[in-house]
């Protein structure tokens, strides 16, 4: 009797242990890519951020308002134009149990900044020359100028900092396994199938409400939607616009989404003799019905684009590109006959010789939502003014190497610019300086203006920022003017999740995912 006894109560032990378990709080995500890597100085992907920021912290961050929030820093100020300190954040560890502190800043940011790295943070850091030690846990960086763009700058997550000892313990396989300071720890990454994070019990702002979350990887549009519908998965990041009106107004799902950083625009290459004449560029903003893009095409996949910036970016101002060039077809064809064509009987433009109008164009294709079909629209608006756009459409990786050619044999290139540091200058001065030319930077446009140029390097040069705030501004409106670019939507950073799922919000930025306060009921 006794033997059954005590079977009897490890049977009950064993079923109250399996209860456990089986309440366990896994959040499941499905995304379209694996990452290439999880190490922030390596990796230049959303997907690989998604999961990184979930396991490494930056010193400071940008909430979903865009306010910069602590992390690993308690405060920040600069204690002269080229000099930035942070003061640390005390008594948190890496999850290998090593202390964080102002050696594990300096050996992490020099590491970033080192240019053989292929991330993002040499490139961004700018001025910045070196990392200095003041204290165990004080760091200053230092510029060789004032530059604006800094604080926001070292908001992003590639700015993360790691454990030097996980590092130099794993080298190359740091970026497989990597070790931080964040809510969740790294477990496992089965390629092309899933990665494993489980809840940080020590996290200095507390343990995470989630216990496991699974990043599983489901390359086919349909299939993510399918896994959700199926309680699969609890979340899906860039679900399927055409969906999203249906899953909002069914009660087991969510839509959670935000105007983000990023700009689709049509791009013009002035060193080009047919789009020198800026009434030619206007006719086309003139041709084209943006509104019926963003309703019809991407179907609320985003947001009709006011600006070069998008709306949630520091130094963002409305263009006003609605009321100066509405959809208006016959202004269109007003506006090339000013410039000297001719329309013929088959409603081409023809110019003096008799030539028709015709722009060579390399569009996005599968960059981003719905890019190839957006150019066969655009081509197609165009033709009913008069102009023969002529699409050349090759997989994205030839398309961004022909872009970042030295030399563009295109009138027309369309593209999707992230400001990914949600300041300005990340995007304005690469593309809109004179000097700013492929393949060093991003003015593929070849556009020129000595203004825009002054407004730009003072804007860059300032830690004033209402005096910045103002200057980008100016440049926006001279921009509106001159037009080397139309922007066409702005994105809208979107996920659906299962109606347990609570505390999440979604972010401008695409590479920023917080899942910290994040629950399932």
């Amino acid at each position: 009797m006794r033997f059954f006894a005590r079977f009897a109560v490890l049977v009950a032990v064993t079923a109250l242990v399996g209860g456990f378990a089986l309440a366990q709080k896994t959040l499941t995500i499905v995304r379209p890519t694996d990452p290439v890597a999880l190490d922030p100085h390596l990796e230049t992907t959303a997907p690989g951020s998604w999961v990184y920021t979930q396991i490494l912290e930056p010193l400071i961050t940008v909430n979903q308002n865009m306010e910069i929030e602590a992390r690993l820093a308690t405060s920040w100020e600069f204690l002269d134009p080229t000099r930035l300190r942070f003061t640390l954040r005390q008594g948190v560890t890496f999850h290998d149990g090593t202390p964080f502190n102002a050696d594990a800043v300096k050996y992490t940011w020099d590491r970033a900044r080192n240019p053989a790295q292929p991330g993002r943070w040499a490139a961004l850091a700018g001025p910045v020359t070196s990392i200095e030690i003041v204290d165990e846990y004080t760091v200053d960086v230092v510029a060789a100028q004032p530059y604006g763009p800094l604080l926001l700058t070292m908001t992003m997550p590639y700015t993360a900092i790691v454990s030097p000892t996980a590092v130099e313990a794993l080298g190359d396989q740091f970026s497989r396994a990597p070790v931080g300071t964040g809510p969740f720890k790294f477990v496992e990454w089965r390629t092309n199938d899933r990665i494993v994070l489980e809840a940080n019990d020590d996290y200095w702002r507390g343990r995470p409400a989630l216990d496991q979350v699974v990043f599983r990887t489901v390359p086919e549009e349909g299939a993510r939607m399918l896994s959700l519908r199926a309680g699969e998965a609890d979340m899906v990041l860039l679900p399927t616009p055409s969906e999203l009106a249906a899953l909002s107004e069914d009660p087991r799902f969510q839509v959670n989404g935000a105007p983000g950083v990023g700009v689709f625009y049509l791009a013009f290459n002035l060193d080009r003799e047919a789009v020198q004449d800026v009434r030619v560029r206007h006719a086309v903003a003139h041709a084209i019905d943006r509104e019926l893009i963003v309703e019809a095409i991407i179907e609320g996949g985003g947001v009709l684009a006011t600006s070069v910036l998008g709306a949630p970016v520091f130094g963002y101002k409305d263009m006003k590109l609605l009321e100066l060039y509405p959809y208006d077809p016959e202004r269109a064809i007003e506006l090339l006959q000013e410039a000297g064509y001719t329309r013929g009987s088959d409603g081409m433009m023809r110019d003096a010789s008799g030539q028709v109008l015709t722009l060579q164009a390399l569009p996005s294709n599968g960059r981003t939502l719905k890019d190839r079909e957006i150019a066969e629209t655009l081509q197609e608006f165009l033709r009913q003014v008069g102009i023969d756009v002529q699409l050349d459409i090759f997989e994205w990786a030839t398309t961004f190497e022909l872009m970042r050619g030295s030399t563009l044999d295109y009138d027309l290139n369309s593209f999707t610019w992230f400001t990914t540091t949600g300041d300005a200058d990340y995007t304005m001065f690469s593309n809109y300086v004179s000097t700013e030319l492929p393949p060093a930077s991003w003015n593929r446009w070849r556009y020129s203006n000595p203004d825009v140029d002054a407004w730009l390097r003072a804007a860059r040069a300032s830690l004033d920022q209402a005096e910045r705030a103002e200057l980008y501004g100016l440049v926006q409106d001279q921009l509106a003017i001159d037009l080397p670019a139309i922007p066409i939507y702005g994105s809208y950073e979107v996920a659906v999740l299962t109606s347990n799922i609570t505390g999440f919000v979604a972010h401008p930025i695409q590479y920023i995912l917080d899942l910290h306060s994040v629950d399932k009921q």
